[in-house]
């Protein structure tokens, strides 16, 4: 801990009602504070740039730490969203984390052996990459969870969603934006091939399917379609009427859109899934929208009873997308969104 007499209290409230108090020197993180105390919050990169040790910030007051990054939303930040290893407190403070305290006692993230079985480019800009899991392989995931993929031959990690559901297991596949000059993007290029060793490290996140039965409602942008692919795979598998779906799905150009199969055999498999697809940049010959995934949505999507409605894609989309539904009147709780920010 840092030499000062100063301590700022903190109070960590869970989702299940128990509260853990701890602590905070002047300058030092939440997150750096609670992992000394031995509270294991949900984090990552430790840097900022990944948004996962999200917390919600209900009284006090707190400043951010020079040098790290901000994955939040302007919306969400307003809404007193803070991350835990950016901020720290300038008065005593009260945080609250959407996952129960016991959340972190089960078993954690661990890295997996996988080879490539599969590469395939599904549009001029998105590769599709599957991997298989070495035997014998011990993961599992809930639809809407992430890994991070160590790049072969290099130290860099980069996440991405499973865009297939618990099911397909040892089996994982991965929707991946070409990025000029990423890392993950020139393997991809240049040198992957089947077979390649693949390092794996999870399952990260709590993006995913909600309690409930009511009515879903979906807005991706590129390649945040992967896990709406893995959650309407797994209400697909669940027993019993399925709730009114709806994907509402948008790319920039024609070279950048893909999967329009896999969205219509979907709706093939269950007659209450419908989708909206459009471009920003159509060429010619498209027949969809022009516009984005938010601008596909109508009033009457948004005002449905018991409606639950998941976000993906770039910030701005998801920062749209999640004011437009509060603007409509759908709780905050019910919105559940994940970003994907280019590495």
């Amino acid at each position: 801990m840092p030499a000062d007499d100063r301590l700022f209290a903190v109070t960590l409230r869970f989702s299940d009602g128990i509260e853990r108090a701890l602590d905070v020197a002047p300058g030092e993180s939440v997150l750096t504070a609670a992992l000394r105390a031995g509270y294991p919050l949900v984090h990552q990169c430790e840097e900022g740039s990944c948004g996962t040790c999200v917390a919600r910030q209900v009284a006090g007051s707190s400043a951010d730490l020079p040098g790290r990054a901000l994955a939040l939303l302007p919306g969400e930040i307003r809404d007193g969203y803070r991350l835990t290893c950016s901020i720290a407190p300038t008065a005593a403070c009260t945080f609250e984390l959407n996952y129960p305290s016991t959340f972190l006692s089960g078993p954690q993230p661990a890295i997996h052996a996988a080879e490539v079985t599969e590469l395939t480019w599904v549009a001029e800009s998105v590769a599709r990459l599957e991997l298989t899991l070495a035997e014998p392989w011990d993961f599992t995931f809930a639809s809407g969870q992430y890994v991070r993929i160590r790049v072969p031959g290099t130290d860099h990690w980069r996440s991405y969603s499973m865009a297939t559901s618990p099911k397909e297991l040892p089996r994982l596949q991965f929707l991946i934006r070409h990025l000029e000059g990423g890392a993950m993007s020139g393997w991809l290029r240049q040198a992957c091939k089947v077979e390649d060793a693949v390092e794996i490290e999870g399952p990260l996140g709590s993006f995913g399917l909600a309690a409930g039965k009511g009515p879903v409602l979906m807005v991706a942008g590129g390649t945040g379609l992967a896990p709406m692919l893995a959650m309407l795979d797994s209400l697909r598998a669940r027993p019993g009427p399925k709730p009114p779906m709806l994907l509402c799905f948008g790319c920039t150009g024609a070279g950048d859109l893909f999967y329009l199969d896999e969205i219509e055999l979907r709706g093939f498999w269950m007659p209450t899934f419908q989708s909206r697809i459009a471009l920003m940049e159509p060429d010619a010959g498209f027949s969809g929208k022009i516009g984005t995934s938010v601008s596909l949505l109508e009033e009457p999507d948004m005002v449905r009873t018991g409606l639950t409605a998941y976000l993906c894609g770039p910030p701005a989309m998801v920062e749209a997308a999640r004011e437009r539904l509060i603007a409509a009147g759908v709780p905050e709780d019910a919105i559940h969104a994940e970003q994907f920010r280019a590495t």
